[in-house]
């Protein structure tokens, strides 16, 4: 039973209980009252599941209207699809002791949109919020596999792939991740695991996977960008052979590894590649997913939509613009694309789910997106543009628009059984 008077929620949006959308975004401002540290918010759904969201948003007007709250990062936000009807939900908060307390309880009808997602005049704040955000997600259910084609190269005809995996304090996640790459029979692979030192028995998980591995390291390092560089340098390979990474709490779908070499082995023209992503809870089921339209180079200018885990490309063209730029550490995948692309590298979506991003408490890319992360962002798009770009510019983008409007149609083929090329 929770402790209803331990945390201080309030509930800033929905303001109304009818929405109209395939989700609801759920945000507003929480602290414990017993002065231990919140670090999670998830919302349970009166049938039981559960979706996690991100709490750590810099909230300085509460914190000077309520100073026993002790810091400022007390914003919370929860992104979750709902199907049509009237549910009940839950808020609660996890502090730093691991214990999860009640917040709020939120009664909301949800309404289809009169219009259909990928046509014009769609509802564009569900389409913002809705379409592939990374922390949105639904009622967990079982991962469902990928069929790749199967082209039947012989391994001497691939391409070599090196694969780093950068982990800390991951240990719980890292298994997946491993399995996930050195499961992949028949790929020629350099795969090295730079761990920054963890005290949680990842160094004793990876040795008993040494014999498979080309590397490993478990030291301190600079941060997770400095770990890909370092575990970058113990490998080689020729200028048509792969490179990629792949964090350690998230995992490759079975058979892509071999998809994509098979893929650049039949392209020889290509640079880089990437794919669909899947979007799993702490224990790996599915909760949502991403259905990217094909590569648009003045898209990828204005944001990142490009899934890390399902990002290959050639050494040829990594040793082009100098590999990653360590100054980045949540926008360096970004930040490499963008340098690909100016390159002139001939980048590719294929239409594949390639990976499963992992969405929990202790995500970096949940935690750091509204202080870190959106710095670098803005940093990236000002380097693009050669000005500043305001969000409301974002909002209203034709551009962004259209290419949201395509990812629904493609999703919406898909539900009907069609993979869209």
């Amino acid at each position: 039973m929770h402790d209803r008077h331990e945390v201080d929620c309030h509930v800033e949006w929905p303001s109304f209980t009818r929405v109209s959308g395939v989700g609801t975004v759920v945000r507003g401002w929480a602290y414990s009252r017993t002065l231990a540290q919140l670090n999670a918010v998830q919302i349970r759904h009166s049938e039981g599941w559960k979706c996690e969201g991100v709490y750590g948003f810099h909230r300085p007007d509460v914190s000077v209207t309520y100073p026993e709250a002790g810091h400022a990062n007390l914003g919370w936000e929860v992104r979750v699809i709902l199907p049509a009807g009237k549910h009940r939900l839950v808020i609660e908060f996890c502090d730093s002791t691991g214990k999860w307390s009640f917040g709020a309880e939120l009664a909301i009808e949800m309404r289809p949109s009169r219009i259909p997602r990928w046509l014009p005049g769609s509802d564009m704040p569900d389409l913002l919020c809705f379409q592939f955000p990374a922390h949105a997600s639904g009622k967990a259910r079982n991962l469902a596999g990928e069929r790749f084609p199967q082209r039947g190269r012989n391994n001497e005809q691939l391409p070599s792939i090196s694969i780093v995996t950068p982990s800390y304090q991951q240990a719980w996640a890292l298994g997946r991740c491993m399995n996930s790459v050195l499961g992949e029979h028949g790929v020629p692979l350099q795969y090295v695991v730079q761990d920054g030192g963890s005290t949680d028995g990842s160094a004793d998980l990876i040795r008993s996977h040494e014999a498979k591995l080309a590397a490993w390291e478990s030291a301190p390092d600079g941060g997770q960008t400095h770990a890909i560089v370092l575990g970058f340098a113990k490998t080689s390979g020729r200028p048509t052979d792969l490179m990629a990474w792949i964090n350690s709490d998230d995992f490759y779908m079975p058979g892509a590894l071999r998809f994509v070499t098979e893929y650049f082995a039949q392209h020889p023209s290509v640079d880089v590649v990437y794919g669909h992503r899947v979007v799993v809870n702490r224990e790996g089921q599915e909760i949502a997913r991403w259905f990217l339209p094909k590569h648009d180079s003045e898209v990828l200018r204005l944001n990142d939509f490009v899934p890390q885990e399902t990002l290959f490309w050639r050494r040829r063209i990594w040793d082009k613009v100098g590999g990653l730029d360590t100054s980045f550490q949540f926008a360096m995948d970004w930040d490499l694309l963008l340098r690909f692309q100016a390159a002139g590298a001939k980048i590719v979506r294929v239409p594949y789910f390639l990976g499963c991003f992992r969405i929990h408490a202790q995500q970096k890319t949940s935690a750091q997106i509204s202080t870190v992360g959106q710095a670098e962002i803005d940093r990236l798009r000002e380097r693009t543009f050669g000005r500043k770009v305001a969000p409301a510019e974002l909002e209203t983008s034709p551009l962004l628009h259209r290419y949201l409007r395509k990812s629904a149609w493609i999703e919406q083929l898909w539900k009907w059984g069609i993979r869209a090329r």
